[in-house]
């Protein structure tokens, strides 16, 4: 290699080194970061010089979970809870806590900050990385902070962290999205050019296929704020979760559910995630003894192998959504071709009794869509 293009080489790789410090300074403790640092620095100039920003992140928790082969134990005492410090969250986590308080177990709050809640100045899908609501706490898992975390199962990317466990899987509260507006009494009655506030390329791209005349306005913060700013006139309208609404008893002065066949919720709308270490087996076990809720949990299933299946993250503007009546499960899954209002949707139903047999017709709708997706491209 030249020397000016070796000079390059390990400026690049400098750049990428000095992204992964303040990576790590962010999501581990003083006493870990020396361990890791020195393993980050060993990596090759020519690797570090060649990873993009999103890779850098990746490559930091690989290198924190080669670093953790040996994972704290729970404490025996009492459980801790990692959540993140929103209002919203920290209700849902405490309804969990509740639930394993009745079987003798008391629960303690480790508030985290994550990345969605660090990273304020531009929209979630430019942030570079799927999970980005997940990863720091998972490291209080890995790292012995905390016992069991609650997460609002949709924004759990489709395959767990290895060493993760889904524990359980709470009632789904109402999966709907809501319209939310303190003038406009309804979606339609929104004038031409009425700025909707939202930060989902889901119910953006859904939203613009009916109505093409409206600005889509991006939209950050938690519900309180976003609502705050509603009430403050920066949009004439927001989109929201009926099931964060209905947690925290909040409402706009007009709020409208969309039908699920107009605004097809995202993966896992509405339910509560309870993850542990795959290794935490007697805390598990007591969780979803408190907890878990088998209907949903196989509509979920359904939910989270059709993500699987067609590879999508949470920044692509696909909804699924899966309905249990008895034995019977529908699955709606709609998906919008990107750059244009063409409108992919299927819905596939069989018995199911079992998690197998959900998941399975999950798959199938999943390759159902993928092959529509495939020839509309």
């Amino acid at each position: 290699m030249p020397p000016t293009d070796r000079l390059f080489q390990k400026a690049a790789a400098a750049r990428t080194l000095a992204r992964m410090h303040a990576y790590v300074e962010t999501v581990l403790p003083p006493a870990e970061r020396e361990r890791i640092l020195h393993d980050l620095e060993a990596l090759p100039v020519d690797l570090l010089a060649a990873l993009n920003p999103a890779d850098a992140e990746h490559e930091v928790d690989a290198a924190i979970l080669r670093a953790r082969m040996q994972p704290a134990q729970p404490s025996t005492h009492a459980a801790v809870c990692a959540t993140r410090g929103s209002a919203l969250a920290l209700a849902q986590s405490r309804m969990v806590a509740a639930r394993l308080a009745e079987r003798g177990t008391a629960t303690t709050m480790l508030t985290i900050t994550t990345t969605g809640d660090r990273v304020q100045d531009r929209p979630i899908a430019s942030i570079g990385t799927d999970n980005v609501w997940v990863k720091e706490i998972e490291t209080a898992l890995f790292d012995g902070r905390a016992d069991y975390a609650v997460h609002s199962c949709k924004d759990l990317p489709g395959a767990l962290t290895d060493g993760m466990l889904l524990a359980a899987i709470t009632t789904r509260e109402d999966a709907r999205d809501a319209f939310c507006s303190e003038r406009f009494a309804r979606f339609e009655d929104l004038p031409e050019g009425a700025s909707v506030g939202t930060s989902s390329p889901r119910r953006r791209a859904q939203l613009r296929t009916q109505r093409p005349d409206l600005r889509y306005d991006d939209i950050r913060g938690n519900v309180d704020t976003r609502l705050r700013k509603l009430r403050e006139g920066r949009y004439d309208a927001i989109v929201l979760a009926m099931a964060g609404l209905n947690r925290l008893g909040l409402r706009a002065t007009h709020t409208v559910p969309f039908d699920v066949d107009v605004l097809v919720p995202s993966v896992a709308q509405g339910a509560l995630a309870v993850e542990t270490l795959a290794a935490s087996t007697g805390l598990a076990d007591r969780l979803r003894e408190a907890c878990n809720h088998d209907a949903t949990e196989r509509c979920i299933g359904a939910e989270r192998a059709a993500l699987r299946a067609l590879r999508a993250g949470c920044n692509a503007p696909l909804g699924i959504h899966a309905r249990l009546h008895g034995t019977r499960m529908t699955v709606d899954a709609v998906y919008v071709v990107e750059d244009s209002l063409v409108t992919l949707r299927e819905r596939d139903e069989a018995d199911v009794t079992a998690q197998p047999e959900a998941e399975a017709l999950g798959a199938r709708i999943a390759r159902a869509l993928a092959a529509r997706i495939g020839v509309s491209r």
